[in-house]
């Protein structure tokens, strides 16, 4: 009976040491994990935001209305379960701005990505203005 309680405790503690490899280790490499998105209002007029995100089926699985002052940016945090897993599947950002322009942004989520997003973003060397712009910010 003792070398098979030993057998398990030996079993269990390797468990814990493989979990703790595959989903602790990475978080102490790379740090946090990134909000799900971010958002800029880099105009001088308030303006109103809708992120929706639908997934590889097309549902949509996650929408939200952003209100942004003149230069005032917002960040959504990641929902725990996307904190922790990486589904590999792509998932669709539906940017709305004041219900007139839409944009769409395709990517895989996993805890160190961030769709990043700039409203009226002046581009440094051309100079020219792009209403919505979208990318992935990766650690």
């Amino acid at each position: 009976m003792k070398t098979r309680n030993k057998i398990f405790i030996g079993v269990g503690i390797v468990a814990l040491l493989v979990v703790g490899f595959y989903v602790i280790f990475p978080f102490y490499l790379v740090g946090p994990p990134l909000p799900l998105y971010y958002i800029e209002n880099e105009d001088v007029n308030n303006h109103e935001v809708v992120v929706e995100i639908f997934d590889s089926h097309n549902k949509s699985i996650f929408k939200e209305t952003h209100k942004l002052s003149p230069k005032e940016s917002v960040e959504y945090p990641k929902p725990f379960l996307l904190k922790l897993t990486w589904p590999e599947e792509e998932y669709i950002f539906k940017i709305t701005l004041d219900s007139e322009v839409t944009e769409t942004y395709e990517t895989e989520i996993y805890p160190w990505l961030m769709v990043a997003i700039h409203l009226y973003h002046k581009d440094p060397t051309s100079g020219e203005v792009t209403l919505i712009d979208i990318w992935a910010a990766v650690v």
